[in-house]
C-alpha cells in the first residue's frame, strides 16, 4: 500500500513539475527569446509585465482616449479613439513596434511592402490579430473583413473578391466615375 501511495505521489509531482515547466516555458523562456530577437532587429516596445504584458498601459490609453471628446471624424481622430496604442506608441517607440498581450507579442507594421507581404501571405506565417484584436471598438471600426481573416477562410474570401480588382474592371469603373461627376 505504501508503494502504491508513493508511486501516486511521484506521478502527481511529475505532473505538477511538467505543468510548472510548461508555464515557465510559455511565460518566461519564449517571450525572452522573442525579445532578444526583436531587440537585435532594432524593434522597441513599451515596458511590459511578465503576466499581463502591456494590458495596464493599454487600459490607461483607452480610458484616456474615451474620456476626451472625439476631436473630429477624420481618420486620425477615430483611430486615436478606437485604438489609441496605434496613435501613441509609434511616436514613442518608432515603427515597427511591438506590444504584448500577456506573453504573446503583437508586431505592428505600417510599411506598405511589409503590409502587402503579410496580407497576401497564404502560408500561415503571419498570424493576423483579427479585426481589431480583442478591442470591440476597433472591431466595429474595421469589421470582420479580409484583413482579419487567415487560413482557408482568407483564401476563400480572397478568391471571391479578386475578380472585382481586375484592371479591366477597375478601368471601366474609373470611366463611370469620371463621367458621372
Amino acid at each position: 500500500m505504501a508503494a502504491l501511495s508513493s508511486a501516486l505521489l511521484f506521478a502527481a509531482l511529475l505532473a505538477a513539475a511538467q505543468y510548472v515547466l510548461g508555464l515557465l516555458h510559455s511565460f518566461l523562456w519564449v517571450p525572452l527569446r522573442l525579445e532578444r530577437r526583436l531587440r537585435r532587429q532594432g524593434i522597441r516596445w513599451p515596458p511590459r509585465s511578465l503576466l499581463s504584458g502591456n494590458a495596464a498601459d493599454y487600459r490607461d490609453l483607452l480610458a484616456a482616449a474615451r474620456s476626451a471628446p472625439l476631436p473630429s471624424f477624420r481618420h486620425d481622430g477615430v483611430v486615436a479613439r478606437a485604438t489609441p496604442q496605434y496613435a501613441v506608441w509609434p511616436a514613442r517607440y518608432g515603427r515597427p513596434f511591438v506590444y504584448w498581450f500577456g506573453p504573446r507579442p503583437r508586431l505592428v507594421i505600417s510599411d506598405p511592402e511589409l503590409v502587402k507581404a503579410a496580407m497576401t501571405d497564404s502560408t500561415g506565417a503571419f498570424d493576423k490579430a483579427g479585426a481589431g484584436g480583442n478591442n470591440p471598438l476597433a472591431r466595429q471600426l474595421i469589421g470582420e473583413g479580409l484583413t482579419g481573416l487567415s487560413g482557408e477562410t482568407w483564401a476563400r474570401h480572397r478568391r471571391v473578391i479578386s475578380p472585382a480588382f481586375n484592371m479591366e474592371r477597375v478601368k471601366v469603373r474609373r470611366c463611370f466615375l469620371r463621367h458621372g461627376t
